[in-house]
């Protein structure tokens, strides 16, 4: 058997990741309650500035509460001096406890800061104390890497700064926002992260130079990987860094040994390594891209031609199911970038090199250094944007299912064992006295490529579905058609910040969502639309490469300036803006979306009083082919005289038996939700929308009874968390996305 080290190490990743997922991490609880204030001691062993901010990490906790690691925020007024690495800190703060997703493709604050053994934070701390023992190694690499940063600084913009400090020194908690997002959307993120480049070029570089001097072999590859691993552990040692400075110093030691260097072996070697420390690195999807990026190489480069296809093979999943899609033109931008990632990197070294002289001459020669930074990563950003600019630049699939991304991989082994047994009896002597190579056509290997990437891609809907997100204290509804068709009702918070960043589009992303047929505002309240504007004037284009065909408001809209602009964001996009009155129907495939209030002609005294109130209906069809609807009623922050009107038009139709859903008015306000609308609306399911404690108390009291009284089952977005809904054949199911994942 070859590789038969390989072979054992990737037994022992599979057995980590079925183990994994049969027994889930458990989460810790703890005793003290958000915001309280406790003191602790432990071990610095990290520490970084996030612009004024000083976070320390500390690990091997002792005091009021027993944890694994713990970020504390400093704030310079509270800090005497600034505590050394390795040495014990005691500290007190404001206990932060790290949140759960509360919708689907939202950012899982907990699971992530796990990966790292972070259980929690403490803000606004407080350095009381701090032991006079350290580690001078790990200190003088911190201040190493700190001088550097203040010659990035100093020689380059702020901007440019950022990024080159991201690139080289892996000081990613400063790097700007607007290059972080537009290098996230294009594909070529992996630029920021302290990998197989940067050890290739600063690794192997020293070593030949150094054994250009003539100095002895064992002295250079010692010296190489004493000093790479340096390199490592000034920059964080991520997993990509930890990846390629274990792989270079097992070529070196390869080298040493007269021995042959593979490639596989010592990648399985380094994710042993890493996952025998912390197995739910499996889970980090830089890990997986970090060691997906060589694994395709070493084993698909040779199946699939060009060679970046075996990368692809592997990433795609992992893009799939970690960012919900694609970026179609990433493989051409990477044919151009990482090439002119040497160029980034040694101007950058020249740089930190000539602005660290004393000399006005190195300074003046470090600013030309510095300039063709500037002019590659312009460069960069204008390959990016014009990408994004390109048609279908994102392919947003949304997360696959578990089966899908199984039999994806299935292809791939496939495709791989095929090629491995071609080869080994291409290799027999009858094979090779004739001059056959055995193996599969490329065209059949780029079809069953091209079925895997179908089927991992598919997001067919099986039926209709509402989900009313957990945006905090606002609202966001969103509607699916059985055929496809998407719809958003509202999409604002007051509570969350940047929730349409955040919330809105990681949730239409994670379904799929590349286009929402329409948008409908019941008010132009923040809480209703903030998210909205932002997905219209974030910098990212509609929604993050999601596209609006048009946005609804209702006709009694108040012209104030979140009327102005509104309408300026829509004319800029080139989205049609209805005005819609009581009559006006929007359909779709099996979904009709009916207008109740406001009626044509109707002065509203507030934005609240011209709320849209809207009925939908969702068709399906039973087993007896007869026509059965799920009907909703969504109300917006619609006041007492909008819900008596609702309430009539509702009382005087005879076919009417009840609503199903009914998304309580403003929040679960006492003064909404009258008695008169709930009584007539009947409704089996009341969903309220609002946020954890928050200051107007809602829901209150006095609207939970009225529900009651109607014989409505109750359920509330910050105790449950996303309400998702799945409607089928004229009947629904309905779950809570914190309850399934408890």
């Amino acid at each position: 058997m070859k590789r038969p080290l390989c072979c054992v190490c990737a037994a022992f990743v599979a057995i980590v990741f079925l183990y994994l997922e049969w027994n889930p991490a458990p989460q810790t609880i703890y005793d003290h309650p958000e915001g309280s204030r406790i003191a602790l001691r432990g071990e610095v062993c990290q520490k970084e500035w996030q612009g004024s901010t000083l976070v320390l990490y500390l690990k091997n906790i002792s005091g009021s509460a027993q944890a694994g690691k713990v970020m504390c925020y400093v704030e310079p007024d509270d800090l005497a001096a600034e505590p050394r690495l390795g040495s014990t800190a005691a500290v007190e703060g404001e206990v932060s406890y790290l949140k759960q997703a509360r919708n689907p493709g939202g950012f899982d604050a907990r699971s992530h800061y796990q990966i790292f053994g972070i259980d929690f934070r403490l803000y606004k701390a407080r350095v009381c104390a701090v032991g006079s023992g350290y580690s001078g190694y790990h200190e003088t690499l911190y201040r190493i890497r700190r001088y550097f940063e203040n010659v990035f600084d100093r020689v380059l913009s702020a901007k440019d700064a950022s990024v080159m400090k991201a690139m080289i020194l892996g000081a990613k908690s400063g790097l700007d926002a607007e290059s972080r997002q537009l290098f996230q959307r294009s594909g070529i993120a992996h630029i920021f992260a302290i990998s197989g480049l940067h050890i290739t070029l600063l690794g192997m570089g020293l070593y030949r130079l150094l054994r250009k001097v003539c100095l002895p072999q064992v002295f250079c590859a010692v010296t190489a990987i004493f000093l790479m691993t340096a390199y490592g552990n000034m920059v964080g040692m991520g997993s990509s860094a930890y990846r390629a400075v274990f792989m270079f110093s097992m070529q070196l030691v390869a080298k040493l040994l007269r021995r042959t260097y593979d490639m596989l072996t010592a990648l399985a070697l380094a994710a042993v390594l890493i996952l025998a420390e912390q197995p739910l690195y499996l889970y980090h999807a830089g890990f997986l891209l970090s060691f997906g990026a060589v694994l395709g190489i070493g084993c698909f480069g040779d199946i699939m031609k060009p060679s970046g296809a075996g990368i692809f093979m592997v990433h795609f999943p992992v893009m799939l199911y970690g960012y919900y899609g694609f970026p179609v033109y990433s493989f051409l931008l990477n044919l151009i970038i990482i090439p002119a990632m040497t160029v980034v990197m040694v101007s950058g070294l020249l740089c930190l090199g000539l602005g660290s002289l004393p000399v006005a001459a190195g300074a003046g020669m470090a600013k030309l250094a510095g300039g063709a930074c500037h002019i590659m990563i312009s460069l960069f950003e204008w390959l990016c944007g014009i990408s994004l600019k390109l048609p279908y630049a994102e392919w947003i699939v949304g997360r696959p299912a578990d089966w899908r991304i199984c039999a994806y991989v299935m292809v791939l082994l496939f495709l791989y064992a095929a090629h491995r047994y071609a080869a080994y009896f291409s290799k027999g002597k009858a094979c090779e006295r004739r001059g056959i190579r055995i193996g599969l056509p490329p065209q059949i290997k780029w079809m069953a490529l091209l079925a895997a990437v179908v089927l991992i891609s598919d997001s067919s809907p099986d039926g209709a579905s509402m989900t009313f997100l957990d945006v905090g204290q606002g609202d966001c509804i969103w509607v699916e058609g059985a055929a496809g068709e998407h719809f958003l009702i509202d999409g604002g918070s007051t509570s969350e910040r940047s929730v349409g960043q955040y919330t809105i589009v990681p949730y239409l992303k994670y379904m799929g969502v590349s286009r929402l047929d329409a948008v409908f505002l019941t008010h132009l309240d923040s809480d209703h639309i903030s998210g909205v504007l932002e997905m219209l004037d974030d910098g990212m284009g509609v929604g993050g490469g999601i596209s609006i065909g048009r946005i609804c408001i209702p006709c009694a809209t108040v012209e104030d300036e979140a009327y102005g602009n509104l309408t300026a964001l829509c004319k800029a996009g080139n989205i049609p803006l209805y005005q819609m009155k009581a009559g006006d129907r929007v359909t779709a495939h099996g979904l009709c979306f009916e207008v109740l209030h406001p009626q044509a002609g109707y002065e509203a005294s507030s934005r609240n009083a011209g709320s849209l109130v809207m009925k939908l209906e969702i068709a399906g069809r039973t087993g007896g082919g007869e026509t059965e609807y799920v009907t909703a009623l969504l109300t917006g922050d619609v006041e007492a005289d909008g819900e008596l009107e609702a309430a009539k038009i509702l009382a005087g139709r005879a076919d009417f038996t009840g609503i199903d859903i009914y998304k309580a008015s403003h929040h679960g306000s006492r003064t909404a939700n009258t008695a008169e609308l709930i009584a007539a609306a009947a409704p089996r399911l009341g969903i309220i929308s609002c946020g954890e404690d928050n200051s107007y108390g809602h829901p209150h009291a006095e609207t939970i009874e009225r529900f009651r009284q109607a014989g409505s089952d109750i359920m509330i977005t910050k105790d449950t968390g996303a309400i998702i809904i799945q409607i089928k054949n004229g009947n629904y199911t309905v779950t809570s996305y914190k309850r399934s994942r408890s």
